[in-house]
């Protein structure tokens, strides 16, 4: 029994050797390895503007990357969150693709195929596909025929790109005298607009695409039906931060001077109810509305308007009731809100960051008052209905000012800045210091805008100066108003130049769909 025992084993042991002694009988090989470079891993892309251009940087150690004979790349895209909608955009080593895909947010991967070893190999990325429209600067003007034109200098892509001739195929009639083009701003989906205000008409355009009709029109939001053409020509609050974030509050003023607002507390019907151009005891008496509304940046929780025809200031404080109110008037107040029996009537009105608070950030408004002969300041904060001071400006610059083209006051100084003769001075209004400053440009181009930057770069007041001449066509640049406290000084942002644009009348800021 022992005996087979040991022949038995001895049998294991020479099997074990043998085995050993054969291990050069089998074919054994390298594994290529396949490596992608540092590269960018989420693109943002417009579409029918940018091209996706993407090298992942391949690198392998066995086989060259180059060998399509051998390499089979495929490149695949699907919308996240839907895995049954993939296709294919390319099967070349490197990726160039013009963007045609709807806006959403894609899964991109290349899959490399080793037809020689049949190892596969796969990198994601992430895109980002915008209009170009989404981010920038929306710019109202008129063409050469002095028709309304629409511009963006679009900064959703890749690149800062100017899109040209909105209004050209937009499906709307030809518009003249431009007010404004503006996004509503980022809200619940029944208020997110894009609208294009003119004297001749206004009308709504689709976020996405900016197509519109001549039946998109302002009554389409209206709680009833009026016997007369309701054409917005001022919607506030406008956006409150870089982000484009709005009070839910909105108020419209019509050409007709009808006032009109929506609040959240009509937000499941998405319009606007009846209007606030009468007072509580005299619901028959209607009072039209200027273009200006007067309100704190940060809170629209009121709001103040004026009327050309009682030559008063009335205030809102309650979306709840088809009315205004009058201001009560304080001891403290610097001025009369019912300026009836002084004589002066409203030229020109702002919201600021006027001596906001870090912790308030509310800002002040101004309202440049005149009575032919005099002019004055007026400085209130409308949260609080405070009327807080009367600047009556000096007689020497007070026919200019009178007469004026374009006016912007400075969230940061006690100036007001206005363009008369083509020429841009700096009038600084503060009592005992009142002076007048002249301030060069870089061109002697007609000046066109005037206009504060109050959301992109809030309380760093940025000065845009739209310009135009028949041959280069329009311009736009940004300034900072300087500290220089013994004089008033612009400093002009290298980056923040755009020429060849439209003849450009306003300018808003756009940064959501």
């Amino acid at each position: 029994m022992k005996q087979f025992i040991y022949i038995w084993l001895g049998i294991i042991l020479l099997s074990v050797v043998s085995c050993y002694d054969d291990k050069g009988n089998y074919d054994y090989h390298d594994i290529n390895e396949v490596t992608f470079g540092d590269v960018k891993t989420t693109y943002n892309v417009l579409l029918n503007i940018d091209t996706l251009k993407i090298d992942a940087l391949v690198e392998m150690s066995l086989g060259d990357e180059t060998d399509t004979s051998r390499f089979h790349y495929t490149w695949i895209i699907s919308p996240q969150n839907t895995s049954n909608q993939k296709d294919t955009i390319s099967t070349e080593p490197m990726l160039k693709y013009f963007i045609s895909l709807a806006p959403n947010t894609y899964d991109l991967y290349l899959k490399i195929w080793d037809q020689k070893t049949d190892v596969h190999w796969k990198k994601k990325f992430t895109v980002i596909v915008g209009t170009p429209y989404s981010r920038g600067l929306m710019l109202a003007g008129e063409d050469k025929n002095g028709n309304v034109d629409l511009q963006m200098i679009s900064m959703a892509g890749v690149d800062t790109v100017v899109v040209r001739d909105i209004l050209q195929n937009s499906g709307l009639p030809a518009l003249r005298d431009p007010i404004a083009f503006f996004h509503t701003g980022k809200q619940n989906e029944e208020y997110e607009q894009v609208w294009v205000f003119s004297e001749t008409g206004s009308y709504y355009l689709n976020r996405e695409t900016l197509k519109g009709s001549e039946l998109n029109l302002f009554e389409d939001f209206c709680m009833e039906k009026y016997n007369e053409p309701m054409v917005p020509v001022v919607m506030a609050p406008e956006a409150k931060s870089a982000d484009g974030s709005v009070d839910g509050h909105r108020v419209v003023v019509c050409s007709n001077g009808y006032l009109f607002y929506t609040g959240l507390n009509f937000i499941s019907y998405g319009t606007f109810s009846f209007p606030l151009n009468y007072l509580q005891d005299d619901l028959n008496k209607y009072i039209p509305a200027s273009k200006y509304i007067f309100y704190s940046i940060q809170s629209f929780d009121k709001f103040i308007w004026y009327s050309e025809e009682t030559d008063c200031f009335y205030k809102v404080t309650s979306y709840l009731y088809p009315y205004s109110e009058k201001i009560e008037p304080k001891i403290s107040d610097a001025f009369a809100w019912d300026q009836k029996g002084i004589g002066r009537k409203l030229i020109y009105g702002e919201n600021t960051w006027n001596e906001a608070k870090a912790w308030v950030s509310d800002g002040n408004s101004f309202a440049l008052m005149g009575d032919g002969t005099n002019a004055f300041i007026y400085k209130f904060y409308v949260k609080n209905l405070e009327a807080k001071n009367c600047y009556q400006i000096s007689s020497n610059v007070v026919a200019d000012v009178l007469s004026a083209d374009f006016y912007a006051f400075s969230s940061t100084r006690s100036v007001l800045f206005y363009v008369k003769n083509n020429m841009l001075y700096a009038y600084n209004y503060d009592i005992g210091n009142e002076r007048v400053d002249v301030i060069p440009l870089e061109t002697t181009d007609e000046i066109t805008m005037l206009k504060f930057d109050l959301t992109m770069e809030p309380m760093k007041d940025a000065l845009y100066i739209a310009t135009y001449n028949a041959t280069e066509g329009g311009s736009l640049r940004k300034y900072y108003v300087g500290n220089n406290p013994d004089k008033v000084e612009l400093k002009s942002d290298p980056k923040a130049v755009w020429k060849g644009l439209t003849k450009v009348k306003n300018m808003n800021w756009r940064a959501v769909l």
